[in-house]
């Protein structure tokens, strides 16, 4: 029956797809040593990174502020939900209206926290340049420059 299947959905063989026809390719020694060395310096400098947020003052309150009002807007929502399936069809409108505006303002809060903490690694990437540029590289946490994408990868690998 999985052959009629295959030849149904035009698939290739099961076989073929697991892999179970060739041979598992297995990496070298020297490889796996390579993949290493690479993901302790990722996580290295994702623990800088974090150091660095860490000394910043203001960022942990904004961040929970935005959380909080995220979960009141979060729960606004629900009970408006369940407030305009209670209501009649001519109020229903308005109160879904404001619902939908309630999920606007946690996207907002989201998005702030995201901003900020993106706006501290841009002000630390030109401070990081400013100190290079001048020869005053004092050993600090962000002494390395990164582009915006690496240190996005780098923050989106923390908060997994």
């Amino acid at each position: 029956m999985t052959r009629k299947l295959e030849e149904e959905f035009n698939l290739p063989p099961l076989e073929e797809v697991l892999g179970k026809d060739e041979e598992e390719v297995v990496p070298t020694i020297e490889e796996s040593k390579n993949q290493i060395v690479e993901v302790q310096e990722a996580m290295s400098i994702s623990d800088k990174i974090n150091t660095a947020f860490k000394e910043i003052k203001g960022l942990e309150t904004h961040e929970t502020e935005m959380d909080d009002i995220g979960k009141k807007a979060i729960d606004s929502y629900e009970q408006l939900m369940n407030l305009g399936m209670n209501v009649s069809d001519m109020a229903a409108g308005k109160v879904f209206a404001e619902a939908s505006n309630m999920l606007k303002i946690a996207l907002e809060a989201s998005d702030a926290k995201t901003k900020a903490k993106l706006q501290q690694v841009d002000l630390m990437i030109k401070k990081a340049r400013l100190d290079k540029q001048t020869g005053n590289s004092e050993e600090t946490v962000t002494a390395n420059v990164f582009d915006r994408n690496e240190l996005l990868k780098i923050i989106n690998q923390s908060d997994k």
